[in-house]
């Protein structure tokens, strides 16, 4: 090992040290961005769709009911005047409410189907995301203290160096 150090610049450890605090800031900011997003992401799909879906079978349960009283009163009126009726707009109507009604109930299923499989996939994703927030949390402080103490050392050994040119310089 050689008796001097070779470092040419102080200013860029402490540039390069500020730098990384600059980071560490800004990946600490992102991963609470991102555990927040994957947060909502996943309380829409388990809560919000569930309930909107389960509004939306509702409503199309009572207007396949609506429909279907229609088409009877309108069955039941028309053959009081002596005639067959077609009835081809109430029967129309009451098909579009069954096929609204089997569309919002195979979204009930679809819906809880994605729940299952996005609350895997967030676990999964924070899991990783946490393995990066600890080494961002243990790991770039200790680098930023290693780097303060190694500016410390740096700077005295260099005013010790510059002590000893001068006292060289001096019996010289």
């Amino acid at each position: 090992m050689s008796g001097t150090a070779n470092v040419r610049s102080l200013n860029a450890i402490r540039e390069f040290r500020a730098a990384l605090i600059v980071f560490l800031q800004q990946v600490g900011d992102a991963l609470l961005a991102l555990n927040e997003q994957v947060f909502v992401a996943v309380d829409w799909v388990e809560n919000e769709q569930p309930r909107y879906w389960d509004r939306e079978v509702l409503r199309s349960y009572d207007q396949v009911a609506e429909t279907r009283i229609a088409l009877e009163t309108n069955r039941m009126r028309k053959e009081a005047f002596g005639h067959r009726p077609s009835l081809a707009e109430e029967k129309k109507a009451l098909e579009t409410a069954k096929r609204r009604l089997a569309y919002c109930q195979q979204k009930v299923e679809i819906v809880k189907q994605t729940s299952i499989s996005l609350r895997h996939e967030a676990d999964e994703f924070l899991g990783r995301l946490s393995t990066l927030q600890r080494a961002v949390e243990a790991d770039l402080p200790k680098m930023i203290g290693m780097l303060e103490r190694m500016l410390m050392s740096l700077e005295a050994y260099s005013e010790t160096a510059e002590s000893t040119e001068a006292t060289t310089d001096s019996t010289k």
